[in-house]
């Protein structure tokens, strides 16, 4: 039996918030691409659209109110599992594990346990810094929302950091992220004491947990089984451009071992080095091709600590050196 994914849309979401889609697409500069490629606008990134909202709203603090929308009812049954488990941390676990079923694999939650304290750190790898900032204002402000919905309790974090900086209407924040604030930190992400993960959800109920538990496996596996395994690789090693996760890291994201990776490479006539050698090489000659980029510059984004070694890999994907690349590429204009 076959699920449907329980996403919703950007432009749903933003239509629960009162505004026209035509509106949201227009000021977005992508109102073609809704005439011509209808999934393709249902599946525009949020980070995209924020922006638009904001200026229709014009409110700078505007992506934290938006966070205040109660999303769980709108998830489908994704939504009723959150709402059968038992406590805050099992809705954390189910997060973590499922989040590729309601949201973009650009945008990603993780983990991080001490002996007192829980990190929720926040992850989003496409978009400007600015588009950057709107998803972390509006993704912190829900993360509260959704676990008051879901407990009937208001709790503090110990402290929210915050990789940008310190923002105009920073003085709004405080009505919407109940933490101490440090902002240009390495991270986006919300320490809480271990101690609130132990609060009850006010609707649990563990037989249904683990039926909406199986169905969340289920369609995890279909969305995998979409495309192949080499191509989940190059997607995901693409996303992650500047900061290329080893096979481990990959493997893990594809909830499968990374002996099972490799042996499915293999039936695919490719390994984990040959992908990441041609996402280098594809990313190289884009930056070559279309940017003023120095060869060094190049080689730290595609994370060579030596340039030189990235010439020399160059020269063995194509043949020639980065230069004369750059040169036959302008010759082409």
């Amino acid at each position: 039996m076959t699920v449907t994914t329980p996403q919703l849309y950007p432009l749903k979401f933003l239509e629960l918030a009162g505004f026209n889609q035509q509106e949201i697409l227009a000021l977005a500069s992508i109102g073609k691409e809704a005439d011509s490629n209808e999934q393709a606008t249902k599946e525009k990134s949020l980070v995209h659209l924020l922006p638009a909202a904001v200026t229709l709203r014009g409110d700078a603090s505007y992506a934290l109110q938006l966070g205040q929308i109660d999303l769980v009812p709108y998830l489908g049954f994704f939504g009723y599992a959150l709402q059968s488990c038992s406590n805050l941390r099992q809705v954390l676990n189910l997060l973590l594990r499922y989040h590729p079923l309601i949201v973009r694999q650009d945008i990603r939650w993780e983990l991080h346990e001490t002996d007192d304290l829980v990190t929720a750190r926040f992850t989003i790898t496409i978009g400007s810094l600015d588009q950057k900032r709107l998803m972390a204002e509006l993704v912190f402000s829900n993360f509260f929302t959704v676990a008051k919905y879901l407990s009937g309790e208001s709790f503090a974090a110990e402290a929210i950091h915050l990789q940008y900086l310190k923002p105009n209407h920073s003085v709004v924040y405080k009505k919407y992220l109940p933490a101490p604030l440090k902002f240009e930190q390495p991270y986006n992400q919300i320490i809480i004491s271990k101690t609130l993960l132990d609060l009850p959800v006010k609707t649990a109920n563990p037989a249904n947990y683990l039926v909406f538990q199986q169905q969340c496996e289920e369609m995890l596996r279909d969305l995998n089984r979409i495309e192949n395994t080499s191509t989940a690789v190059r997607r995901l090693l693409m996303r992650e451009a500047g900061v290329f996760p080893n096979i481990d890291q990959v493997a893990e994201q594809l909830h499968m071992s990374k002996s099972t990776l490799g042996r499915r490479l293999d039936s695919e006539a490719t390994n984990f080095r040959t992908i990441t050698d041609e996402v280098k090489n594809l990313l190289a000659k884009e930056y070559l091709t279309n940017t003023g980029l120095t060869v060094t510059d190049i080689a730290h984004l595609l994370d060579y600590t030596d340039t030189a070694n990235f010439r020399r890999a160059f020269v063995r994907w194509n043949k020639m050196p980065p230069s004369e690349f750059s040169q036959v590429a302008d010759a082409k204009i």
